[in-house]
């Protein structure tokens, strides 16, 4: 939960300034009690069906987030052999992991290890090659439903002409040739893109996949895929999961009780989204082309979505702000200046207000200097995971605050690590 007191921006219990000055900038802090909230939602949603919840990992793979994650009962899905390494280090167990393929190699395939892990193909050609690798793995095939949705172009995982899923017409010969290798295809599994707002089109793609069930007698599970958006704007909806949990058992409890199937959602963005934000320094105030520009220290090294979607995070002054300035609460006619937010990073396109297109536009703040604090919001998904050493630039140390205690869970950077393995 986010608050301002004394003007200085809060995470649950703790000062924003308190974890700079503890930890530096840039920073990523998670709050675990949102992530417990999120996940109570969830198990709610979707209690009256047989219901195992996985986490895709991919939206945020730190270490203690997986661990808090699986304490409450969560599987996990892994698209590489190092997510599948990361888990397990975190304590999944082999036949809690769900890896999920997409173009992998031979040597991917052979690292998944553990004969429990659920290979989740992509393809019929990748049916092929676990069959001639002679891998002994549960099979499961993800499909397209020919359906898609999601908050950008690049985030539509179905449909027409996309990378993810067998298509429909060749669902017949994918089961076939599992079969006649004398395997089983355990499970059936969708993905339709990230940040969903509506759930007709989820509810279209589980319709699709209990449909196509009628045709594989050996099924354990059916996976609805994740998806779920959450609110990145002032006036966003939340995302209404208690109607998609009421709409999907109405249909799809009978069946699955019937058959003894469990059902899998795999929420990654809907989990850890809002528990996130990204603290940095001011470190420039300039005009540039008639508006009024803050660069601060960090870039999309560290928070690639708005310079790769046009995403919107929501951008707050923890130094000096108000409650006014908070996403739920904000008052555009109570903030002080008009600001571009920029970056440290080389590039033109290194700034994080922007419009969908990619136009740059400016922001309403409170009054913000420089030496200011600011906060980047809802980073917990897609923040740290998509981050890299773009103009040699140290990747962010991250903490986990709880109540009114904070812990380190990823260490600052050195320049060691920069030349790790090159000399």
């Amino acid at each position: 939960m986010l608050q301002y007191r004394s003007s200085i921006l809060h995470i649950n219990q703790v000062s924003a300034l308190d974890l700079v000055s503890r930890f530096g900038t840039p920073l990523y802090v998670y709050d675990a009690e949102a992530i417990d909230a999120q996940i109570a939602k969830i198990k709610r949603a979707f209690a009256a069906l047989p219901f195992r919840p996985f986490y895709a990992m991919k939206a945020n793979g730190n270490l203690s987030i997986l661990r808090l994650i699986r304490q409450h009962g969560f599987g996990c899905d892994a698209v590489s052999p190092g997510e599948i390494h990361l888990a397990r280090r975190a304590g999944f167990e082999p036949d809690e992991i769900w890896f999920t393929c997409s173009a992998v190699s031979d040597d991917d395939l052979r690292l998944v290890g553990d004969p429990r892990i659920v290979i989740n193909v992509n393809s019929v050609s990748e049916i092929e090659r676990c069959l001639s690798l002679d891998l002994p793995n549960p099979i499961a095939l993800r499909v397209n439903p020919d359906v898609g949705a999601g908050h950008h172009r690049d985030v539509v995982t179905a449909g027409g002409g996309v990378k993810f899923g067998i298509d429909l017409a060749e669902i017949e010969s994918a089961r076939m040739l599992v079969e006649d290798a004398r395997r089983k295809v355990v499970g059936l599994h969708a993905h339709i893109g990230s940040g969903v707002s509506d759930i007709a089109p989820l509810i279209d793609s589980a319709r699709t996949l209990l449909d196509l069930s009628t045709a594989f007698d050996e099924l354990r599970w059916i996976n609805f895929g994740g998806g779920m958006g959450v609110p990145y704007k002032p006036g966003d909806a939340e995302f209404p999961i208690d109607d998609y949990g009421r709409e999907l058992a109405a249909f799809a409890e009978p069946l699955l009780r019937s058959r003894g199937l469990t059902a899998i959602l795999e929420p990654g963005r809907y989990v850890v989204a809002s528990s996130g934000l990204l603290l940095s320094r001011v470190t420039t105030k300039r005009i540039s082309g008639g508006a009024e520009w803050i660069g601060c220290d960090t870039g999309f090294n560290h928070l690639a979505r708005p310079s790769k979607y046009g995403a919107y995070h929501h951008i707050l002054n923890a130094s000096a702000g108000s409650e006014a300035s908070l996403r739920d609460h904000f008052d555009a006619s109570k903030m002080d200046e008009e600001l571009v937010v920029s970056g440290n990073i080389c590039e033109s396109g290194d700034i994080f207000t922007r419009t969908v297109g990619g136009a740059v536009i400016t922001r309403p703040m409170e009054k913000t200097r420089v030496g200011d604090v600011i906060a980047f919001c809802e980073a917990g998904a897609y923040g740290f995971s998509m981050a890299s050493h773009y103009n040699a630039r140290l990747l962010p140390p991250e903490v986990l605050v709880r109540g009114g205690d904070a812990d380190l869970i990823r260490a600052r950077q050195t320049f060691e690590d920069l030349i790790r393995g090159m000399e």
